[in-house]
């Protein structure tokens, strides 16, 4: 009886988690709210916060494409930890001067963003 209760549960809760694809563009979607929450106002404080988020989530990105797992292509590969660079180096500039523009990093994960859209769902 438990071990039915245990296997439907399971069952229920694999059917309704995201694909790996998913939570990448749900990262996304949710990254580019938060830049654009911040893109006009004034708050320092809260546009750095934003930025910190962006730096994290392309940190991350750049960790896994740098060793060689098998999972990606050497080619896409080096593209993801380019554009992660890319990204970085830029948040960077914005952090330290608040009158740069935010533009960039909300069109590169929206980019990013359409991508994943366009692969479809599988993992």
């Amino acid at each position: 009886m438990y071990q039915n209760n245990a296997m439907n549960a399971y069952r229920l809760a694999a059917s309704a988690s995201l694909s790996d694809r998913e939570a990448d563009a749900e990262c996304f979607r949710r990254l580019i709210a938060t830049l654009e929450s911040v893109e006009h106002g004034g708050d320092v404080i809260r546009r750095n916060q934003a930025i910190a988020k962006h730096q994290r989530l392309w940190s991350l990105i750049q960790r896994a494409n740098a060793v060689e797992a098998g999972m990606v292509e050497t080619e896409d590969r080096l593209l993801f930890a380019r554009m992660a660079d890319q990204a970085q180096r830029y948040g960077i500039r914005a952090m330290l001067d608040s009158t740069l523009s935010l533009s960039p990093l909300i069109e590169t994960a929206r980019n990013v963003l359409e991508g994943l859209e366009a692969g479809g769902t599988a993992s």
